[in-house]
């Protein structure tokens, strides 16, 4: 019996999110599994290039895209935690005012509980927010993170239950 987790991986192009929509409710049902979010950008050969020597293992340097992680709240929390939203990006700490400063805002009553320049931001989205909110403002908010060309078309990575 194997230990990996089953996961479905496909892709989407916002604003037509219904299928991420529909895992994170499924999800958020089992009070189990999560979902990662990563933009399709262009591919450039200077970015498949690593740095080499010791600049590669004491390396500073975040990708340039960013990634959402989508996961619902545990059993034992789901009556008093929303979605808690992950995202990895490039861009620094103080992302929630680049946010609001690029048109993506936190919604009321979602909560910052981290905003880190290497850990990243972490927010908890208001108890019985909708998925199709969750989905939609992470998608906007990792587009406005991202600082590599995007293609519009994003890639879900969900783990199931």
């Amino acid at each position: 019996m194997s230990s990996r987790r089953q996961t479905d991986t496909f892709e989407f192009t916002p604003p037509e999110v219904a299928r991420v929509t529909a895992h994170l409710e499924s999800l958020t049902e089992a009070a189990d599994g999560w979902i990662n979010l990563l933009p399709g950008v262009e591919q450039d050969e200077q970015q498949n290039e690593a740095p080499s020597g010791l600049f590669a293992f004491f390396g500073n340097r975040q990708p340039p895209v960013s990634m959402a992680t989508l996961m619902p709240a545990r059993a034992a929390r789901q009556v008093f935690d929303g979605v808690t939203i992950g995202l990895l990006h490039p861009t620094g700490s103080k992302a929630v005012a680049r946010l609001a400063d690029a048109g993506v805002p936190l919604p009321d009553g979602w909560v910052v509980r981290q905003d880190h320049n290497r850990r990243g931001l972490v927010v908890r989205a208001a108890l019985g927010a909708p998925a199709g909110d969750v989905v939609g403002w992470s998608v906007r908010a990792g587009a406005a993170l991202c600082r590599e060309e995007m293609t519009g078309q994003w890639q879900a990575v969900v783990y199931l239950p």
